[in-house]
């Protein structure tokens, strides 16, 4: 998909939201406050994790709000994050939100980067790693939620192009690295198709 189609589909999603909630439009609030300060610092920056997941459709509500960038913020720290970047704390009306600024130093860096430099940018002002990265990391993740989350994206009509995640798999680790990850991807595109069924938060539609 070219920009204008990512962006045209986050509209969509948007606007069809079923319950719009306060804890989305405030985390919301919190990744433009945080990424507007970004940009004059001239630090790359796109919101991931859960509040990326909202942007595309996810009813999934998130206590925080993930932030990949290329470098670290002038803000004060509330604790540094174990693989790399900052915790920071936003007061966003009346309510703090917890904003992860990831800054990876480690083995998966470059996956963070290469999704930070295809990262779209909406018309609101706020960039969004796209479908496909966020599958591809949510992988390298591996935690339950974040397969579930795979699933979701999956089950989306035309909104993931598998062939892509596969070609960005292997431009940044080779061959090897798509062969690890074959088989729980197609396991995940199974179970998003219907072809087989596990119990999980979005594998059933119901």
């Amino acid at each position: 998909m070219s920009e204008n189609d990512y962006q045209e589909l986050v509209g969509r999603m948007l606007e069809n939201a079923a319950h719009p909630t306060l804890a989305s439009d405030t985390g919301l609030e919190a990744a433009r406050q945080v990424g507007g300060l970004a940009t004059r610092e001239e630090i790359e920056w796109a919101v991931a994790g859960g509040m990326a997941m909202h942007l595309y459709g996810s009813p999934r509500l998130t206590k925080d709000v993930d932030i990949i960038a290329s470098n670290h913020l002038s803000l004060t720290p509330e604790h540094p994050l174990n693989f790399g970047g900052s915790s920071y704390t936003l007061n966003v009306g009346r309510y703090a939100v917890q904003v992860d600024w990831i800054v990876r130093n480690d083995g998966f860096q470059k996956y963070y980067r290469a999704a930070l430099k295809d990262a779209i940018r909406l018309p609101n002002g706020l960039r969004v790693v796209t479908p496909e990265w966020l599958v591809i990391l949510k992988f390298k993740a591996g935690r339950q939620k974040d397969l579930d989350d795979i699933v979701f994206l999956l089950k989306q009509e035309k909104m993931v192009d598998r062939s892509l995640v596969k070609q960005k798999i292997i431009e940044l680790g080779g061959e090897d690295a798509w062969l690890m990850t074959m088989a729980g991807f197609r396991r995940l595109c199974d179970l998003a198709d219907g072809r087989t069924t596990e119990p999980g938060k979005y594998y059933d539609d119901e």
